[in-house]
Formats: structure tokens, C-alpha cells, sequence
């Protein structure tokens, strides 16, 4: 009669495996914000609904798409991160094995010899054999079981999410990284250019001094000029060696500084449509996260609870006795077994559950805390980022405007001084003015690319390569 049972009771447990299976994870905690979400965002933007795959087409840059491909196949802390998302997944696996019953086998051999009564001589060895199987299962009545395995799998959707944020933000780096190398590299040659200009300014300047034209202190000041040049190379030289090699270490290579960098911006394209802010909570990776560690201690704070209810165990096992090891496997003669229901209630424990409990509902608290401040920081990234679209459209406009303006007048300050009609001084500053109109739009134009990447990482944008290439 016992095989029957054991048959009916290892088939309730499939059941119960095929139900663990299909479990669904946690619902969204979405409505635990404590936050109101806005029903559009309150920077001016364009309309439509945000493409979160089409970022790197707004750029146009086909040696950008090429880098973010490398960096995302080589770069060593995204490596990391996807080991982390495995260990996580696997972690889930393994402790999904507390809801399964457990089902061991063993076989032992025994040999024993004492001595006899009379101490002079020994009884013969003495042998026996067994086999074992044992069955074991805590029934998980009230689902405290499936409240800690949803929180495992809430866990491993966090995981999952942290993996594509670090991805994401990793790709942004690299975009990032890319555009302040061709900011320093475009610094480098303007500090190149304007070192030759000053070298053939001072030879002007001294050959007028010989010739009685120009003064002691206009030669001086050329030289002045010159040597800070020469330093201001310097710095620009070593600007662009360290952004080369900030950009190889995301690329996985040895930071030898050898990429070769271009020296051209892209163009950059119309104002992105940035959706909804109701959408953002059901894209942006990091606000996913948050989202789903939070249904996590839910779940947990469920499981901590029900550790006050009664237990219900089942304990079977069958197997064979026998000093012959040829009647080893007679399951009808030599047959041995044993049948255990337990029951078992927790009725004091030094406080420790209740403890459990009152920590598992702070944890709560703090992941609905993180939650609301994660979405908040996310919603002011946005906003911050809309915000600086325009500006830098404007800034960059006036840039190139004071850039035009100051070289022009650089131009005239020069002819003014090959005809008398300026003195040195006036002409060191038309050129300090011109270099510094040159200097900022450089780092406007990268500030500007800079705050568009920061738009897309903002909003959660993805990237899809083959989508870049044809455009």
C-alpha cells in the first residue's frame, strides 16, 4: 500500500512543481509612489512619443556606432555587471528548491566484530546491507514559500535591470567619451595654430623693434604671449592623451593613447520627442530596479509574517535490510519503511519573528523611500536635460557669433598695427579675446552634444545598431 501513496504524493508534488513553474512575479508597485506623476513634463518639448532606439541616428555618426559596438562587446565592467545578472538569475534558481520536495538515495554497507563473553576470543564479523530512499516535503500551506520565491524572482528582475542600466550607462559614457576626445583634439590644434601665429607675430615684432619701429615692452609682451602658448600646448597635449585613454579603457584596450580621434562635430538633429512621464516609469532601467527590489520586500514582508503559522511535513522513505547482498534489491522481503506527518508551530522564540517581521516592514519603508526618490531624480534628469536643449542652442549660436566678431577683430588689430594706427597692447587683447571666442565655442559645441546624450540617458533610450547603420 505504500508505493500507491508514495506515487499519489510525489505526483501532488509535480503538480506543485508545474504550479512553481508558472508562478507570475510580483504586480507592479507602482502605485506605492509617493509622488504625484505628472501628466506631461513641464519644460516646453516637442511632442510625440519618445523612440528609445533611435538616439544614435540623431548623431550621424557612423565611427560613434562603431565605438559603442566595441565598448559594449569588450568593456570589462559591463562584463562584471552581466556576471552579477547571472549570479542573481542563478541565486533565483536555487532557492526556488525550498518549495520542491527533496528525494535521496543511499545504499550502506555495514561490517561489525566485538568480542565474545569471555573476552578470549572474537565473534565473527558480522555484515549487513541496506537500501534507502527517502522522500521528503514541506507543504507550503499558507504560501509563505511562494512569498520568498516571488521575492527571488523580483530580485532577478532587478538584476535584469540593473544590467541594462549599467549597459546603457556605459554606451553613454563611451558617447560621451568620444565627443570630449574630439573636443581636446580640436583644442590641440587650436593651441597648435595659435603657437605658429604667435611664433611669426614675435618675429614681426622683434624685426619692427630693430628697425625702430616698435617698443622694448610690445617685444616683451610677444614673448610673454608666446611662452604661455607654448604652456597652453602643453596642457592641451596632455588633455587629449588622457581623454584618448579614458576612452580606450571603456573600449577594453590598453590605454596606450593611440586611438586615432576625427576632428569633426556631428550635426546635431531637431528637439527629441520625450513621451510621457507615466511612460518613463515603464522604460528607464534604474526606475525599474527600484520598482522591483520594492516589490521584493513586499514579498518578503509577506514571508515574514506567515513564519507564525503552523508547518506541515511529510517524510516518507522505503528501502531493504539484509546481511545477504544478493537479497539487496528483494523489495517485497527485506523491505523496510517508514511514514512521518509532522506539525510544528513556532510558541516562543525570544522575540526573533516578531524582530523578522519588524525589520522586514522597515525594509519595505525604505525600498517605497528609494522607489519615490529614484523616480524623482529620474524626473529631474529629464527635466534638467529639456531644459539645456534650448540653452545650448542659443549658447552655441552666441558662441559662433562672438567667435566670427572677435576673429575679425583680431584681423583689423593686426592691420591697425602694421600701420601705426594701434599699439601692441591693443592687439594682445583683440587676440586674447579672439582665442578665448574659439576656446568657448569648442567646449560649447561638446557641452551641447554632451547635454543631448544626457537626454537620451535620461529618458531610457536604448540603441539599436543596424538601425544607425542605415541611416
Amino acid at each position: 500500500m505504500l508505493l500507491p501513496r508514495l506515487s499519489a504524493i510525489v505526483a501532488g508534488s509535480l503538480v506543485s512543481l508545474l504550479v512553481v513553474g508558472c508562478m507570475s512575479t510580483p504586480p507592479s508597485q507602482i502605485e506605492e509612489l509617493q509622488t504625484d506623476v505628472p501628466e506631461a513634463w513641464d519644460t516646453a518639448a516637442s511632442g510625440g512619443e519618445f523612440n528609445p532606439q533611435l538616439w544614435m541616428q540623431d548623431f550621424g555618426d557612423p565611427q560613434l556606432v562603431e565605438i559603442m559596438r566595441e565598448a559594449l562587446q569588450h568593456n570589462f565592467g559591463l562584463m562584471a555587471a552581466a556576471a552579477r545578472r547571472d549570479a542573481s538569475v542563478a541565486g533565483t534558481l536555487s532557492a526556488r528548491s525550498g518549495m520542491w520536495p527533496s528525494i535521496t538515495a543511499s545504499a550502506n554497507k555495514n561490517q561489525s566484530r566485538r568480542s565474545s563473553a569471555t573476552g578470549i576470543q572474537q565473534t565473527p564479523v558480522n555484515r549487513s546491507y541496506s537500501t534507502n530512499a527517502r522522500f521528503n516535503w514541506e507543504l507550503d500551506l499558507w504560501g509563505a514559500l511562494r512569498n520568498g520565491y516571488k521575492g527571488d524572482l523580483a530580485d532577478a528582475e532587478a538584476a535584469l535591470a540593473d544590467f541594462e542600466a549599467t549597459r546603457l550607462s556605459i554606451a553613454g559614457r563611451t558617447a560621451q567619451a568620444w565627443y570630449n576626445a574630439i573636443e581636446a583634439e580640436q583644442q590641440l590644434a587650436l593651441a597648435k595654430r595659435t603657437l605658429e601665429a604667435f611664433e611669426e607675430s614675435k618675429r614681426n615684432v622683434e624685426e619692427g623693434f630693430e628697425q625702430g619701429i616698435g617698443t622694448a615692452l610690445g617685444v616683451r609682451l610677444i614673448r610673454a604671449n608666446l611662452a604661455s602658448s607654448a604652456s597652453t600646448l602643453e596642457q592641451r597635449i596632455r588633455g587629449r592623451e588622457s581623454a584618448v585613454r579614458n576612452l580606450e579603457v571603456l573600449l577594453g584596450r590598453y590605454p596606450a593613447g593611440e586611438l586615432a580621434v576625427r576632428t569633426e562635430w556631428p550635426e546635431i538633429g531637431t528637439n527629441v520627442p520625450a513621451g510621457l512621464p507615466t511612460e518613463l516609469l515603464l522604460r528607464r532601467p534604474d526606475v525599474l530596479s527600484a520598482e522591483r527590489s520594492l516589490a521584493a520586500t513586499q514579498q518578503r514582508k509577506y514571508e515574514s509574517k506567515k513564519a507564525m503559522l503552523p508547518n506541515l511535513g511529510i517524510t516518507l522513505t522505503r528501502g531493504t535490510n539484509t546481511r545477504d547482498a544478493a537479497d539487496l534489491f528483494d523489495l517485497d522481503a527485506r523491505r523496510v519503511w517508514t511514514r512521518v506527518w509532522s506539525v510544528s508551530m513556532p510558541l516562543f522564540q525570544g522575540g526573533r519573528i516578531r524582530a523578522n517581521i519588524a525589520r522586514s516592514e522597515a525594509l519595505h519603508e525604505q525600498a517605497v523611500a528609494n522607489y519615490t526618490g529614484t523616480v524623482l531624480t529620474a524626473f529631474r534628469e529629464v527635466e534638467d536635460a529639456l531644459t539645456e536643449q534650448d540653452s545650448f542652442a542659443r549658447d552655441y549660436e552666441f558662441q559662433q557669433v562672438a567667435t566670427e566678431e572677435s576673429q575679425a577683430a583680431e584681423s583689423l588689430a593686426w592691420e591697425q598695427y602694421e600701420s601705426g594706427l594701434a599699439d601692441i597692447t591693443t592687439v594682445l587683447d583683440a587676440v586674447r579675446r579672439s582665442l578665448n571666442a574659439q576656446r568657448s565655442l569648442i567646449t560649447t559645441t561638446n557641452r551641447r552634444i554632451q547635454s543631448r546624450i544626457d537626454l537620451y540617458l535620461a529618458l531610457g533610450g536604448g540603441f539599436s545598431f543596424e538601425l544607425a547603420e542605415e541611416n
